[in-house]
């Protein structure tokens, strides 16, 4: 039997002050103790080293913090642990000050430039120097043997040190150690662009992956002679964070965000504890001015109904925070954690769908941009009320299958061949594969196949792919009574993408395309030919099915929400393939989720509010009245259904494999317990 770690089945809740040097001049541990116990936190997360040692270090190379005038912060990680708090050490190696960078230039990221990145006076470190590789290991060491924390946490590891706060990505390191350690692996000469084509460029990812793992493994023997207990992010546990930015903010401020991040951490790797934390700061350039309020709180809400913890992240002390106006919620949903503590740790969704996310991390480069097709299957799932996980393509491989009984693959391009075999075989035993888009035409280094690669979806031959194609549609003729929604709608509009197939005898083809016409003056604008090409086929693959869109529903759905592509969306789950969802009369901006303990002794069902978000800005919501949930259920009734909001039983009926549960009124969220 393997050791239980202290980590393992805990409930957590976390607050990381992410501490300037000047917090440590007047540091007193008695109160940022008790600021931390107002939050109710059982873990705290407090930068130790790297870019400045916030205890007397005395390892070479380690900048102490100028400001080391208040309490040490032994002494603070002792109180702490005398009140009962874990403490979590964060380190970031990817900078130092400009006068060790004088003694050791050879140590610095060189961009393809010849440039460094010198951001007023914090020089970037190339993750293959003798810094980052050896010395950054003997300060662990240190903090380790000094400090005695329970747990470290890698900030800004591995090849992110590419990234200037200000000017973005400056492209792949050029210094010697990085062309050296390329050259004894792949005997080869770095690439100097992220091109995904370039096959050398492929090999670049290959050897980020190496050199990173390695640089793990390095760590976690390390921790292993000194102190096996430790816990070491990002092997032991994932945390995602939940924040806004100025730059693509219509691509990343979501209100799904901490709902979807949560839900890629924790089922695409489900031996690790997995949590997501709500950034207090509006973005990086303004880390002292925080979101609303109501954002805050919003975000906690989203952690718990997925099965994740209460975690808060900001920049500087709690006590002297100029901006404190999101403390109050966060204080509440923290107080309700720790009130409920028994019910919101070891807790997995009962999701039989998965959605694939084809890009690998928020740092990704070069081939897979954003993925919009994929964010708009997201909130589909989550309006419509299915209950599903999200999966990153590169884990689905090292994952079982078993608890799923579709899978969705939104125009997720790159797959291996033994991920292309996997799923093939996920369809042959009976599962349904949907996938659009140019889903599974290339391989995992970007190398396109000559067809596409699942063999489930019954494709016998691709053809051209069109691209930024406008007036044209999809004539919905027989397939009407499939497609409720569009009882008044004979035709769905189709914009950008459009791939042609030929496919296999047998393949049931549905709607006809009707390609780009004239964009002209009324009297001109209309289409003098109906294609054979399908909206959407449906191939049986051994037990199961695979299903193909040959375009993107999701990325028109998510960017602009125009009716057509979700109601398609919508039917084609629903009448067509009959795949479960969460009914009654439930509003699409009222997210459910339901999960159950890993025993299989306790079901939980969330119930989110999203009528405060309006415009990109979050208010109070609205409360929503006797809502009636209707939920898919398997096993013999429950004995009790209890609110654990609102303290006090909840009314339901169950008849024939539906639980109905019947709530007076919708708040910010509901959370039921039935047991």
């Amino acid at each position: 039997m393997s050791k239980q770690y202290w980590w393992k089945d805990r409930a957590w809740r976390i607050v990381q002050t992410n501490l300037r040097e000047i917090d440590m001049a007047d540091m007193d541990a008695e109160q940022y103790v008790r600021e931390l116990q107002e939050f109710n936190a059982n873990t705290v997360i407090i930068n130790t080293g790297g870019i400045a040692a916030s205890y007397e270090s005395n390892i070479p190379f380690h900048t102490r913090n100028r400001y080391l005038t208040g309490d040490s912060l032994k002494t603070v990680i002792n109180a702490c642990k005398e009140a009962g708090i874990r403490v979590i050490s964060r380190v970031d190696f990817s900078k130092v000050r400009a006068p060790l960078y004088e003694q050791h230039p050879e140590w610095a990221y060189v961009s393809p430039k010849g440039e460094i990145i010198d951001y007023h006076g914090l020089i970037h470190m190339c993750f293959n120097s003798d810094y980052q590789q050896k010395i950054a290991l003997d300060i662990i060491r240190e903090i380790i043997r000094d400090i005695n924390p329970d747990g470290l946490f890698l900030n800004m590891g591995g090849y992110s040190v590419a990234l200037d706060y200000t000017k973005g990505y400056q492209g792949i390191c050029q210094c010697e150690n990085c062309r050296e350690r390329f050259h004894d692996l792949f005997g080869l000469e770095l690439p100097k662009e992220d091109d995904p084509d370039d096959p050398i460029y492929q090999k670049y990812k290959e050897f980020q992956n190496i050199t990173v793992n390695e640089y793990h493994k390095n760590i976690k023997e390390l921790i292993a002679e000194e102190k096996p207990e430790l816990l070491f992010f990002p092997i032991d546990m994932l945390r995602g964070e939940v924040g806004t930015f100025f730059d693509g903010a219509d691509g990343n401020n979501y209100m799904y965000k901490g709902s979807e991040l949560l839900k890629l951490e924790k089922y695409s790797s489900p031996e690790k504890v997995a949590s997501v934390t709500s950034v207090d700061f509006i973005d990086m350039w303004y880390r002292h001015a925080a979101v609303s309020p109501n954002e805050q709180e919003l975000r906690l809400a989203q952690m718990l109904s997925n099965g994740g913890f209460a975690d808060f992240y900001q920049v500087g002390r709690l006590d002297n925070h100029q901006d404190k106006s999101g403390y109050a919620p966060l204080k509440k949903m923290f107080r309700y954690h720790l009130e409920h503590e028994d019910d919101y740790h070891a807790n997995l969704s009962t999701a039989d769908i998965a959605l694939i996310c084809p890009r690998e991390t928020y740092w990704s480069k070069g081939e897979i941009g954003f993925p919009a097709e994929y964010y708009g299957w997201y909130h589909l799932l989550t309006q419509q009320h299915y209950i599903f996980d999200c999966i990153k393509m590169n884990a689905v491989e090292n994952i079982s299958l078993e608890k799923y009984k579709t899978i969705i693959l939104p125009d997720v391009q790159n797959m291996s061949d033994s991920g292309v075999a996997m799923l093939d075989a996920f369809a042959e035993a009976g599962g349904t594969v949907i996938a659009t888009g140019e889903t599974s035409m290339w391989d995992e280094h970007r190398k396109r196949r000559q067809d596409i690669g699942l063999r489930c979806l019954g494709v016998k031959k691709t053809g051209y792919v069109g691209r930024d194609y406008i007036s044209a549609y999809f004539e919905i003729g027989e397939s009407k009574k499939q497609f409720p929604r569009f009882a008044d709608t004979d035709w769905i509009y189709l914009h950008d993408v459009y791939c042609y197939a030929e496919y296999q005898p047998g393949v049931k083809e549905s709607m006809r395309f009707i390609p780009p016409h004239r964009h002209s003056p009324p009297e001109d604008a209309y289409p003098t030919n109906i294609t054979g090409y399908p909206a959407f086929t449906v191939n049986e693959s051994g037990k199961g099915r695979g299903v193909y869109v040959p375009w993107k529903p999701g990325a028109d759905h998510y960017h602009f929400g125009f009716p057509h592509m979700g109601n398609f969306m919508a039917d084609l789950l629903d009448n067509v393939l009959g795949i479960e969802r969460v009914t009654g009369n439930l509003p699409e901006m009222v997210e459910v989720e339901h999960t159950v303990r890993r025993d299989n002794s306790v079901d939980y069902v969330h119930l989110i509010n999203y009528t405060g978000y309006s415009l990109k800005s979050y208010f109070r919501p609205l409360p929503i009245r006797d809502l009636v949930v209707e939920l898919p259920w398997k096993k013999s009734s429950p004995r009790t259904v209890y609110s654990m909001t609102g303290e006090k039983p909840v009314r339901f009926e169950y008849c024939k494999g539906v639980l109905r549960l019947f709530i007076d009124e919708l708040n910010l969220f509901e959370a039921i317990k039935l047991s």
